[in-house]
């Protein structure tokens, strides 16, 4: 048999044909070793973001490991891509956290959604690691919310903002969920259309996005018979499958035969700590380009 993995080409032409059988047959351990080699610093970030995603669907302890030694060695990129694999299932989410707890990794570069998805397998372990590193990952209280909102109503009235710059942070921080006029995806509401003159409906819709959630973008939690847990809009629906549509834009489909639980969340898809990490002349950039006619 032909040494595919020792070419390029044909590593890569195999892993999209292990992509396209895994739509019928489920898992491969052929399929899990070539897709793994991917992930090795040689390929392209797009090809090992494609490994990582396609990785994300089997329970496999060697992958475990794999991605625990490569994580050092990726870009910030590819290391939340990795993060999302690792934290979809209990057993890898505990392995990655052990090691935040030796030390070998920075708590702060789990994302606060990334830590809500370890929420979800509801394992008091994993909960006590989160909360010894990152303190209650919970929502605000309204008084919580109702004060940030005034502190940041109170930047706002501060100084101007730049357009331009608003319009990078808008592409860097909402465009891939949201659309205002030509940029940006619809995972979310299009932006065109909203009431964005009305700045106080702009900075409740951003601190607190759990307050009214549209129907039709619904956060769904999903769990397979294997521990995989899959969070995002319900996309399509058949009697045989369900896809669910994640904030980074990417779409997985479930066989139903393979679904242990699928409820929708109180919970949005979009992170509430949006606006925390923007200086406060960035938050008046990104509204000066909001709110622009």
């Amino acid at each position: 048999r032909w040494p595919w993995w020792r070419t390029g080409i044909k590593r890569r032409t195999h892993a999209w044909r292990c992509w396209r059988i895994l739509q019928e047959l489920g898992e491969s351990t052929e399929c899990r070793d070539t897709v793994l080699k991917l992930v090795n610093g040689s390929e392209t970030p797009a090809i090992q973001l494609a490994a990582l995603n396609l990785l994300s669907r089997f329970s496999d302890e060697q992958i475990t490991k794999r991605l625990l030694v490569q994580y050092a060695k990726m870009d910030a990129r590819l290391r939340s891509q990795t993060r999302d694999v690792l934290l979809g299932r209990a057993d890898s989410a505990f392995a990655f956290l052990q090691e935040i707890e030796r030390g070998t990794y920075p708590p702060d570069e789990v994302s606060a959604g990334q830590l809500r998805q370890v929420a979800f397998h509801n394992d008091e372990r994993l909960n006590a690691m989160v909360r010894k590193h990152w303190g209650n990952i919970r929502a605000g209280t309204p008084e919580e919310k109702l004060a940030e909102i005034r502190r940041i109503s109170n930047d706002l009235r501060a100084g101007s903002g730049n357009v331009a710059h608003g319009k990078l942070l808008f592409e860097q921080q909402c465009a891939t969920c949201h659309k205002l006029f030509d940029d940006g995806k619809e995972i979310g509401p299009d932006l065109t259309k909203a009431n964005r003159q009305d700045q106080s409906y702009l900075l409740v819709s951003i601190v607190d996005p759990n307050t009214q959630i549209r129907k039709e973008y619904l956060n769904y939690v999903l769990v397979t018979v294997n521990g995989r847990v899959l969070n995002g809009l319900l996309v399509e629906e058949s009697p045989a499958s369900v896809t669910l549509l994640n904030a980074k834009n990417e779409r997985t489909t479930v066989g139903r035969e393979d679904i242990e639980e699928l409820k929708a969340s109180p919970v949005s898809l979009m992170p509430e700590d949006l606006l925390k990490k923007l200086t406060p002349q960035q938050v008046r950039d990104l509204f000066q380009y909001l709110q622009q006619k």
